[in-house]
């Protein structure tokens, strides 16, 4: 993007402690209101496997092994 000298600088921001604490979130959402777990026994082995999912990525995230992050750039205004 820079190379291109139609932008100005892009900006970037690690976004990881905004974002950590929704994915334990996600799965205590289900254990909450089961609601959609319950009454669907075929998305049994999908749920358990999206909660399994969710925690490794908040493990990976907490012990820095994954990054969530951001960039910004905005054109540059013509001349």
């Amino acid at each position: 993007i820079d190379e291109t000298g139609l932008m100005n600088g892009v900006t970037t921001a690690d976004w990881v402690d905004e974002t950590i604490a929704s994915w334990r979130h996600s799965v205590w959402v289900g254990v909450y209101d089961p609601r959609g777990f319950i009454f669907k026994p075929t998305k049994y082995l999908k749920c358990v496997r999206d909660a399994y999912c969710l925690e490794r990525m908040h493990r990976a995230f907490n012990r820095g092994l994954m990054q969530y992050g951001m960039f910004a750039v905005t054109k540059k205004m013509d001349a």
